[in-house]
């Protein structure tokens, strides 16, 4: 059964950055398939993936964090997923600056 531990402004912040990095993802998203449509699939902004990456980061892990909080009662249990949301979007990270690196020179 769940059981309130917060007040009511418990989470608002993070719900409101969780729906403007969802918006950020999907304009970046939208106008990078437009480019390559436009462009034959060759050619696209790439000062549009650093944004898409960590935008696409955090709304990722974001809603991983989320989903924890509703479902896992465990506190321990919460922790250690949460330390490895946090190891996992840092190498996720680390591989994804690797990948858009030859992008930019």
């Amino acid at each position: 059964m769940y059981k309130f531990n917060g007040n009511g402004n418990n989470g608002h912040l993070a719900w409101i950055l969780q729906r403007i990095s969802g918006v950020a993802v999907a304009v970046c998203g939208v106008i990078i398939f437009i480019q390559i449509a436009l462009n034959g699939g060759h050619a696209f902004s790439s000062w549009l993936l650093l944004p898409i990456l960590a935008f696409g980061l955090w709304h990722a892990f974001s809603g991983f964090k989320m989903i924890t909080d509703d479902y896992v009662e465990c506190t321990s249990l919460r922790l250690i997923l949460q330390i490895f949301y946090w190891i996992a979007g840092v190498a996720v990270g680390a591989i994804g600056l690797a990948a858009i690196m030859p992008f930019f020179g």
